[in-house]
Order: structure tokens, then C-alpha cells, then sequence
């Protein structure tokens, strides 16, 4: 019994390898593995899903594709404008991060100047008044 792989089954329908890929993922075209982890795909299956295209079809397409394997054709211009957005979007971000940077440095410094000043004042302790024990009864604190 012959079967199709990936490839073959995309040529004999008209179809991409990845659409062929995405059905079988799906469940809507069933195929099994062979020994080497490759699908193959019974003909009676893939023509339930997909209907055969014509010889000089599939050729023209063949003809039409980009170089390479899986290449796409994109329109350069999109791109270059897409590039030029998301740059920006990246510049406007650095200068978000660096001012929350020097935001975050700035409250740390003030945060140790007050740490500096709580540890002075409770060194010197109460200004004017004695020092008073801990315990309230006993010698020198009759309040």
C-alpha cells in the first residue's frame, strides 16, 4: 500500500506541508509515523480531507514558489515600516526603564539619609531628660 508523506501529500493537493501538518495535529486527517518518525499518510485518507489537484496545477505552483524550502515572500516596504514601529516602541521603552532607574536610585538614597538620621536621634537619645530604666519600680525612677 503506497502512502504520501508530508511533502508528497502537499503536492498532490495543492496545499502547504504546514496545512497538511496542522490537520493531522487537529485530528481531521489521520496518519500514521513510519520507523524513521515520518508521517505517512494513506491517499484514500488525505482525498477525504483535501481533493486532488490536477497535475498541471500542482506544477504551476511548484513553479511560482520562492526559493528554498518553506521560503515566503514578503514586501519589503511592510517590513522596513514594521522595523521603524518597533524600534521606536524599544527606544520609548530604554527611556521608561532608565527613568524608573534613577527614580529607584533616587528613593534609595533618600531612604538611607532617613536611616542615617532615625540611627543618630536614637543614639543621643530624649533630648533634655535623663535616661529612665526599663523597669518602673527600684532605684531613680519615681515618676
Amino acid at each position: 500500500m503506497t502512502t504520501f508523506s508530508l511533502r508528497e501529500a502537499a503536492e498532490q493537493t495543492g496545499t502547504s506541508k504546514s496545512t497538511i501538518f496542522r490537520a493531522i495535529r487537529a485530528g481531521r486527517l489521520s496518519a500514521n509515523k513510519d520507523a524513521d518518525g515520518n508521517f505517512a499518510i494513506d491517499p484514500a485518507e488525505l482525498f477525504r480531507v483535501y481533493p486532488p489537484k490536477s497535475e498541471e496545477v500542482a506544477e504551476e505552483r511548484a513553479a511560482k514558489r520562492p526559493e528554498g524550502q518553506g521560503a515566503i515572500a514578503f514586501d519589503t516596504t511592510e517590513l522596513r515600516v514594521r522595523n521603524a514601529e518597533l524600534e521606536g516602541q524599544i527606544t520609548a521603552l530604554r527611556l521608561l526603564l532608565e527613568t524608573a532607574q534613577k527614580r529607584e536610585d533616587d528613593l534609595k538614597a533618600e531612604r538611607d539619609r532617613w536611616a542615617a538620621q532615625a540611627e543618630r536621634l536614637a543614639l543621643a537619645g530624649p533630648a533634655g531628660k535623663a535616661a529612665r530604666p526599663w523597669w518602673p519600680w527600684g532605684r531613680g525612677s519615681h515618676v
